[in-house]
């Protein structure tokens, strides 16, 4: 698809209810003006006949998605923030008050049978839910640090990638067990997560589209008050699921009602961010290379969780995990992988994902922005960016798996 075939079918589609936009009027200085009628929200986009010399690629930068940063959804983010807050604090004081007027019967009855370790199984003894949102272990949850030792290259493109977006790079960058990327807050400082298994299936150019799409999330701040707001509202979805029946009474009825008006809060902000990202990720990368980058990810994620079912790393003479998984993928046939690609676009998402528009539809995004200059070696696998990679695989598989090596002892042999 060229560029002048792109602009002609590119669609205005609002964040907030997916309809398609009108064009009200063409502003100053080459701004389109944009109105839904569905929702009533209004947007701004560059025009792309009003650009300066030299700026074509660029022009292709606010056409595929409205920006998320609208009025409509700023205002939904800082309520979705009030509810979190209300949430402890009405769970807190409901249990507090449940207590009190004859809950301490049920509390002490499960204290007497040891059942009672903390607040959160008394707010549960009163029919309430509680959870934690940060985890109290990120070395176990996240993976390993990397220094800039262990892969000089891959440091070098991170912080090219972040210079191009304008957001000062991660303070860490951590290899994780699963074939996913993030960028996360801890404290105060920013961490990027790369799984492992993806080095071995995207190539270099694929892996800096990737790269863009995350450092785009940590440069408009979606992995600090946003991510916090996603992980309240998976974190209560979960523990909702979890409780089932014992979430009663007034207190489940304050959780489940929370949980629902989270969930319809939080679904446009979080594909406004995903739209946001992909956008910058095709401008920098380019549109197909962006778009296969996604695929790739979307193909890997499933066939890694079906090898990780059938691994068995009790039986003698198996290699590790991470090694396992990139020998059965190098097995694989050109034509199993196009036959792979086909189903990951034919299949029917088996379930609402509020946080991820459908692939189709980000594909078509993607595809309708233009290429970008190929690089020397932008085909080589991404894993040629890490030092060492068998011992990468190694430390991973022995972290996921429990298996703690071996100390030399610090006695020796009388005599010796």
């Amino acid at each position: 698809m060229d560029r002048a075939s792109a602009k002609a079918n590119l669609e205005f589609l609002c964040p907030d209810c997916t309809s398609r936009l009108e064009r009200s009027e063409e502003g100053t200085l080459g701004v389109l003006r944009l109105s839904c009628p569905g929702c009533g929200s209004r947007f701004r986009a560059a025009s792309p006949g009003k650009q300066r010399p030299g700026r074509a690629d660029a022009a292709l930068e606010s056409l595929s998605q409205p920006s998320a940063g609208t009025i409509k959804l700023w205002w939904r983010a800082l309520i979705l923030r009030i509810l979190e807050r209300l949430y402890w604090s009405g769970t807190a004081l409901g249990t507090v008050v449940l207590v009190g007027v004859g809950g301490l019967v049920p509390v002490l009855g499960r204290w007497l049978r040891n059942e009672i370790e903390g607040w959160p199984e008394v707010v549960e003894a009163v029919g309430g839910v509680w959870f934690r949102i940060e985890t109290s272990d990120p070395d176990g949850d996240l993976g390993p640090v990397l220094a800039r030792a262990d892969a000089p290259q891959l440091f070098s493109v991170i912080e090219a990638v972040a210079r191009r977006l304008g957001v000062r790079p991660p303070s860490q960058i951590r290899l994780t067990y699963l074939p996913c990327c993030g960028v996360v807050a801890w404290g105060r400082s920013r961490a990027l997560i790369i799984g492992l298994p993806l080095l071995r299936v995207l190539t270099k150019a694929e892996l800096r589209a990737v790269l863009a799409h995350e450092l785009a999330h940590l440069a408009r701040g979606d992995a600090t008050r946003a991510a916090r707001s996603a992980r309240f509202v998976e974190g209560l979805e979960q523990a909702v699921a979890r409780a089932g029946g014992r979430a009663w009474g007034p207190l489940g009825a304050w959780a489940r009602f929370c949980l629902r008006e989270a969930a319809w809060l939080i679904e446009p902000l979080a594909r406004g961010q995903e739209a946001r990202a992909d956008r910058l990720s095709a401008m920098i990368a380019g549109g197909s290379t962006a778009a296969s980058a996604l695929v790739k990810v979307a193909m890997v994620q499933p066939l890694f969780r079906e090898v990780l079912e059938h691994y068995d790393p009790t039986r003698p003479g198996v290699p590790n995990l991470y090694a396992f998984f990139r020998a059965f993928w190098y097995r694989l046939s050109p034509e199993t992988h196009s036959l792979m690609r086909l189903h990951v676009l034919a299949r029917r998402q088996p379930t609402h994902d509020p946080a991820h528009p459908p692939l189709p539809d980000r594909l078509a995004w993607l595809l309708a922005y233009p290429n970008s200059a190929s690089r020397n070696g932008d085909d080589l696998p991404a894993t040629s960016l890490l030092g060492d990679l068998e011992v990468f695989e190694q430390m991973l598989h022995n972290r996921l798996f429990g298996v703690l090596p071996v100390e030399p002892t610090v006695f020796h042999r009388a005599g010796s």
